[in-house]
C-alpha cells in the first residue's frame, strides 16, 4: 500500500510539475563581428523558435548541436535542455537559471530614440542626463508583423539593458506589433556587431518536460 502511494504521489507530481512549450516557427539567427576583425572566424549561425501566438518565450538552439535553451520572460528564467537522438528522440531537461538583475555591465540613465528612416530606430544610450557621449548604441530595422514583438536577448549583455532597451523602443514605436529583422551594435568599447534574424519557416514543436 505504501508503495502504491508513493508510486501515485510521484506521478501526480510529474503532472503538476511538468512544464510545456509549443513552437510554430524557426528562423536563423546570424551574428557578425563588424570590428574588429578577429581570425578568419567572425560570424556564427544559431536558430531561434517562437510561438507566433505568444510572445512570452522563444528558443535558442546553438548551430546544429543538441542543446537548446528555452528563455521564459514571463517567469523570468532560462531552460537549459539536450536533444537525446534515439529511436524516439525526446528532450531532457538539464538545468534553468532565474534572470539576474542584480548587475549591469554598462549603466545606463537615459536612453534616446532616433527615427532614421520607416522602421528604422537608433537607440542611444547614456550614462545620465548629463552625459554627452553615449556608451552603448543599438540601430533596430523592424519589419511590421501580426504579433507583439518577441523581447530576443541578442547582445552580449545581461538582461537588465536588455529590458530598458526594448522598454523605451516599444514606448517610442506606434504600436507594438513588430518583428527584428537586424540590429546592429556599437558597444563603444571597439566592438560592433550584426544580428540578423530571418529565413524563417514554419516548423511545429511541442516540447513538455519535467
Amino acid at each position: 500500500m505504501k508503495k502504491l502511494l508513493t508510486s501515485l504521489f510521484l506521478l501526480f507530481s510529474l503532472f503538476v510539475f511538468s512544464q510545456e512549450y509549443q513552437f510554430d516557427k524557426k528562423c536563423v539567427s546570424n551574428s557578425t563581428r563588424i570590428s574588429p576583425k578577429i581570425g578568419n572566424k567572425n560570424s556564427w549561425k544559431s536558430y531561434i523558435y517562437f510561438n507566433s501566438s505568444n510572445n512570452n518565450y522563444y528558443m535558442n538552439q546553438r548551430n546544429d548541436d543538441s542543446y537548446y535553451y528555452i528563455t521564459d520572460n514571463s517567469l523570468k528564467e532560462v531552460i537549459a535542455l539536450q536533444r537525446i537522438n534515439s529511436e524516439k528522440p525526446y528532450y531532457s531537461y538539464l538545468d534553468k537559471k532565474t534572470f539576474d538583475y542584480s548587475y549591469s555591465e554598462k549603466e545606463i540613465g537615459k536612453i534616446k530614440i532616433k527615427e532614421l528612416a520607416e522602421d528604422e530606430f537608433l537607440v542611444q544610450c547614456f550614462v545620465n542626463d548629463d552625459s554627452k557621449k553615449t556608451n552603448l548604441e543599438v540601430k533596430f530595422k523592424l519589419h511590421k508583423s501580426k504579433t507583439p514583438m518577441i523581447e530576443i536577448r541578442f547582445m552580449d549583455l545581461g538582461q537588465i539593458i536588455h529590458k530598458k532597451i526594448y522598454e523605451s523602443l516599444k514606448e517610442r514605436l506606434n504600436g507594438n506589433n513588430f518583428w527584428i529583422l537586424y540590429a546592429e551594435v556599437d558597444y563603444k568599447n571597439g566592438y560592433k556587431f550584426l544580428y540578423e534574424f530571418d529565413n524563417c519557416e514554419e516548423k511545429a514543436l511541442n516540447l513538455k518536460f519535467n
